[in-house]
């Protein structure tokens, strides 16, 4: 029976529909980097997964990623000064390496650390052309983002368009937490959240959730807090370790979307992308993305007096993210 179903013509057209892609994880051996890898080792639209880090792991992660049976191609690049040909002929790259800020963790080293990172990755890509979408998940990305579009616009070809800061993981936890406030299932559930991707500049909008509840000052308070303290919670209870697993799920979401989007199926995916409706050069929230890159972002209206107020403050901090990253430059 299976096997008169298999041979049926309906099904031909999915596979060969299906477009096949390379996508490039730059930080790949890092804690967020494996888990991802291994979910995108699973994604048979993904024709060559590249990974590439300078750890000193970074071989042993590769060979563990090759022993998962898949009809895509692996490739690794353990050298810094590979980075550039790690980057040639990919579709869509992934920046998620530098470090996580665990408890204890240094903070002037760990920013030092990451926006090294980025900055060489930005570098690489300015010699691109032409470039490649970008979905940059390193921390913090307030600043980090709008840095890197300062460098690729310096040194090279810059498409606004394909550069993102993936924040999807903002929009799955507001999700994940309404769904469980009111007994729903996630799927059915969709809390645009807007901003920044910060403790300070994360915005959930509770006036606009789907299905719409009832809501007030201190809901909307209770709901914003908590979402913007789940980094916290989540590293408080495994005992000093990030959040990697959710995040890594959530740079799935979005990798699907782009690809997507690649392969001519318009569709949303949460980003901070240039933008500027608030005068911060750069804003997260939902964006439409197509073949081309990011398109619109969605524009809510009927906001709460309490959400416009919540809403100030947090174009304020990102105001002053963003012009820390811009200006890079000044001090290179």
């Amino acid at each position: 029976m299976w096997n008169m179903l298999l041979s049926r013509k309906i099904f031909r057209p999915f596979s060969l529909a299906f477009r096949k892609y390379q996508v490039t994880v730059v930080g790949g051996a890092s804690d967020i980097g494996q888990t991802l890898c291994l979910l995108l080792r699973a994604q048979p639209c993904i024709t060559k997964l590249v990974v590439h880090d300078t750890r000193v792991h970074t071989s042993g992660v590769l060979l563990d990623l090759s022993h998962i049976p898949s009809d895509s191609k692996i490739k690794g690049y353990t050298d810094e000064e590979a980075l550039d040909a790690s980057l040639q002929n990919s579709d869509l790259v992934l920046a998620v390496g530098g470090e996580i800020q665990n408890p204890g963790t240094n903070k002037k080293s760990w920013l030092t650390k990451n926006t090294e990172f980025i900055k060489t990755l930005a570098k690489s890509l300015s010699k691109l052309s032409p470039s490649p979408f970008c979905g940059i998940v390193t921390e913090p990305i307030n600043r980090l983002v709008p840095m890197a579009a300062e460098i690729i616009r310096h040194y090279g070809e810059y498409d606004p368009k394909k550069l993102f800061g993936v924040t999807t993981i903002d929009a799955l936890r507001a999700r994940a937490l309404f769904a469980s406030d009111h007994n729903l299932h996630p799927h059915d559930c969709i809390v645009p959240v807007i901003g920044g991707h910060s403790d300070k500049t994360t915005v959930p909008l509770l006036s606009q959730s789907k299905p719409s509840k009832e809501q007030n000052d201190q809901i909307i308070l209770d709901f914003t807090t908590r979402l913007r303290k789940c980094d916290e919670i989540v590293t408080e209870a495994k005992k000093g370790w990030a959040p990697t697993l959710s995040v890594a799920f959530s740079v799935l979401v979005f990798t699907r979307s782009i690809l997507d989007a690649l392969g001519g199926k318009p569709g949303k995916v949460n980003a901070l992308i240039e933008n500027n409706d608030f005068g911060t050069y750069f804003l997260s929230g939902t964006v439409n993305v197509n073949q081309k890159g990011a398109g619109e972002m969605e524009r809510y209206c009927d906001l709460t007096q309490y959400e416009c107020y919540l809403l100030e403050g947090s174009l304020e901090q990102l105001r002053k993210d963003v012009m820390n990253g811009k200006k890079v430059l000044e001090m290179t």
